[in-house]
């Protein structure tokens, strides 16, 4: 595993997400993580740049761009 992946947790507040929809988002792969011992997420430092990058002013996503 790459060097410095956040958690679900730190990845939700550097996103401006609430946890439960990082959750979904993950689940559905629009977010990219990897699942340690079946529960617990992990999301890399270049995963969080992306979806940055392609958020709107008000942090959502949009179909297009996902």
């Amino acid at each position: 595993m790459e060097k410095g992946f956040l958690t679900a947790e730190q990845a939700a507040q550097e996103l401006g997400y609430h946890l439960n929809h990082l959750y979904r988002l993950l689940a559905k792969g629009t977010v990219k993580g990897e699942k340690l011992g079946g529960k617990v997420w992990m999301i890399s430092p270049k995963e969080i740049q992306r979806v940055k990058a392609l958020q709107d002013e008000q942090g959502r996503l949009h179909e297009g761009q996902r």
